[in-house]
């Protein structure tokens, strides 16, 4: 699965300029790099009365997209605690996916803070910090300097985008209920010879298979009857 790295901290940590500075990094390394930002706010992205999505929004439309020559821009309600799924559905073709906010999603992170910044560490509370990056040693975590983003670039590059071509040479990913569930090689192996041996006679197939989704929902190809 494609990885996922967020950046969290406080307001005014600096976390936005440098984690878009790793970005600048990992994309002249030649990486695909995708963003997904975490806000409080609601309607950043305007959908005001007299547009077209509005209409369809008040006629009872749950999604609406418009499709542009060059980008996708999507209006639909988002599921809390769902930023691996997300990632899996919209950007797994990328190389890695970097987080701003999300400090409680289960993925690894990165703390920005600095010394003028009043408030205890985020990182003694959260789950799966990798590092903080800061203006000063903090004890008992991986330091990063807060002014060498090429160092932290390193660290995904080694530890991230490397072990995910690495670990695996085909990808093969099981979500239940929108939850992740971790299986082995040998499992993965197995679940891909047989999808290829049940494909392999269908026709309209454009071979090399390069993916393959399959999607299952229980229940809902069954008929209403009155």
């Amino acid at each position: 699965m494609v990885p996922i790295i967020a950046f969290v901290g406080y307001h005014n940590s600096g976390k936005t300029t440098f984690a878009t500075k790793v970005v600048e990094e990992l994309t002249k390394r030649g990486y695909k790099v995708a963003v997904l930002k975490s806000t409080k706010h609601e309607n950043t992205i305007k959908d005001e009365e007299g547009k077209d999505t509005f209409k369809y929004k008040q006629a009872g439309a749950k999604a609406v997209g418009i499709v542009e020559p060059e980008q996708l821009i999507l209006f639909k309600k988002s599921k809390k605690g769902n930023l691996k799924k997300l990632a899996f559905e919209l950007l797994d073709d990328y190389d890695v996916v970097i987080c701003e906010g999300f400090k409680h999603e289960d993925v690894p992170k990165f703390e920005v803070t600095r010394k003028s910044i009043q408030e205890p560490l985020l990182a003694k509370e959260l789950k799966n910090v990798v590092g903080v990056i800061s203006d000063y040693e903090v004890e008992g975590f991986r330091n990063f300097s807060i002014n060498e983003p090429e160092k932290v670039a390193d660290f995904i590059e080694e530890f991230f985008i490397s072990k995910r071509e690495d670990e695996f040479p085909d990808e093969v990913e099981l979500f239940i209920n929108d939850k992740r569930i971790p299986i082995k090689h040998y499992v993965k192996e197995t679940l891909k010879e047989i999808l290829f041996g049940f494909v392999k006679p269908l026709k309209g197939i454009e071979y090399p298979i390069e993916n393959m989704e399959i999607r299952i929902v229980v229940g809902r190809g069954e008929r209403k009857t009155s």
